[in-house]
């Protein structure tokens, strides 16, 4: 440990919990249901662009023997070149960006799938703009991404007015060292005196620590620090990875004295260390998602997630809305604290999951002192994000078995059922099973219950 991480080490927990914890202020129950009210008017609007970008990271592309995340980023160019050609007033994608782990292990044959991909995909009107993530540093490090991607590490490019800054780690994986905190405050000085009201677009692969969805398990080292700086200037829109955390889960987007976006994965799904033992689901291969962002001329920002294994943009995961109904994040005036919808008095809205009143448990296939148990799910406004199981025996009382799985709100379209497998069960034995839903903020709903008997 060198003598600034050392110096982190020991400042840096105290001064995060002071400015991520006491920093802002949550608006009341009423005037953040007015902010959400006219949030929905707004998606509503139509909306002009006049400039456009894609926003990825965690791309992990492996060499040419492992295809499977080279062609998911092909996709990404293939999908934004789609929409982009088919909008009825703007038909320029600008640039993509990628926010760190775009290769594996930095190896140069992953570069060159990368640069391959980009080469095949990319037109001359798209501006392809990296930072680096941990990953880069398993071989090549900061030499090899140099040679293979020929960029600097730290950038500042500026396109038709809007400014894009990024960061690349030092060779720890997420920390930023104070040259480059120095280095960025001066640039968002810069972008700021451009123009105050403009969106400021800035990247860094390590989340901002107990900001967006899974922050509090992934995050840069130095989070404070970079959070004291971007608090500075209230239009900056950050992106971040390095969790893999599904981009349609509520809290992806994070408004805190600026605007943080998580920017999910082309690889597999991470989840938040909350829920259960395990932050990897089933099925978490099936993750490869990205945003579509679009500024207008007066500086609203939309932001549109994509998923390209449905090759559609990402509906709500709310499952009492119109299922077709498409995710959509808006912002505003990026300039403007007061304008914010995306903080955490979305608590004070955001209604317990409930089951419909046809909702049922059915257990079966009892073997080796275990049960299959399946239940419907549960409907939420906003998201249903997991569900507790609790097995007790049934004259007793005595609980047998307790597990927390996530809701699978992150796979498209939302599973009608989920399965759980209890186990400790005796035979000839009488059960009562309880399945409590929660959303995104952990919030409970009423359990849905049942009986059943072991054979």
């Amino acid at each position: 440990m060198n003598l600034w991480q050392r110096i982190v080490a020991v400042i840096g927990l105290p001064l995060a919990l002071f400015t991520l914890v006491f920093s802002y202020s949550p608006v009341s129950k009423d005037k953040q249901i007015e902010l959400e009210q006219k949030l929905d008017a707004d998606i509503q609007k139509e909306f002009k662009p006049v400039f456009r970008f894609a926003v990825a990271s965690d791309v992990h592309i492996h060499d040419s023997s492992e295809p499977r995340n080279a062609e998911r980023f092909a996709k990404l160019f293939q999908t934004a070149y789609k929409y982009s050609d088919s909008h009825p007033t703007y038909k320029t994608l600008d640039a993509v960006l990628l926010a760190g782990d775009i290769v594996d292990n930095g190896a140069d044959a992953e570069y060159a799938e990368l640069n391959r991909v980009v080469k095949e995909n990319k037109r001359d009107e798209t501006e392809f703009i990296t930072v680096m993530g941990n990953h880069e540093f398993h071989d090549g490090g900061h030499e090899g991404y140099k040679k293979n991607m020929k960029e600097d590490l730290d950038k500042h490019i500026v396109i038709k007015g809007f400014h894009i800054i990024g960061l690349s780690p030092s060779p720890k994986g997420t920390f930023h060292m104070p040259s480059q905190w120095f280095w960025l405050d001066r640039e968002l000085k810069k972008a700021s005196a451009d123009d105050p009201d403009k969106p400021i677009f800035t990247m860094q692969h390590g989340h901002i620590w107990n900001t967006v969805y899974v922050s509090r398990s992934w995050s840069s080292e130095v989070s404070v620090f970079l959070h004291l700086i971007y608090s500075k200037y209230p239009q900056v829109i950050n992106f971040s990875g390095h969790s893999h955390g599904p981009i349609n889960n509520p809290i992806s987007v994070w408004q805190n004295n600026y605007t943080l976006f998580g920017t999910g994965t082309l690889n597999y799904f991470e989840m938040e260390d909350d829920i259960g033992d395990d932050t990897v689901p089933d099925g978490c291969d099936n993750a490869a998602q990205y945003y579509i962002f679009e500024v207008d001329a007066e500086n609203h920002v939309r932001a549109l997630p994509f998923n390209i294994l449905t090759e559609d943009f990402m509906k709500t995961p709310s499952t009492t809305d119109d299922p077709d109904k498409q995710l959509v994040y808006y912002i505003d005036k990026p300039s403007d604290v007061s304008s914010y919808v995306y903080t955490s008095a979305r608590k004070k809205t955001d209604s317990e999951p409930r089951f419909d009143k046809n909702a049922g448990i059915r257990v079966g296939d009892f073997k080796d002192g275990s049960a299959e148990i399946t239940f419907d799910r549960a409907d939420g406004d906003v998201c249903v994000y997991g569900y507790r199981i609790t097995v007790n025996e049934k004259d007793s009382q005595k609980k047998i078995f307790e597990k927390e799985i996530y809701a699978e709100y992150y796979f498209e379209p939302i599973p009608s059922t989920q399965h759980c497998t209890a186990d400790g069960l005796k035979s000839g034995t009488e059960y009562t099973v309880s399945i409590t839903p929660m959303n995104v903020w952990k919030a409970e709903g009423k359990p849905l219950t049942g009986e059943f008997k072991t054979p």
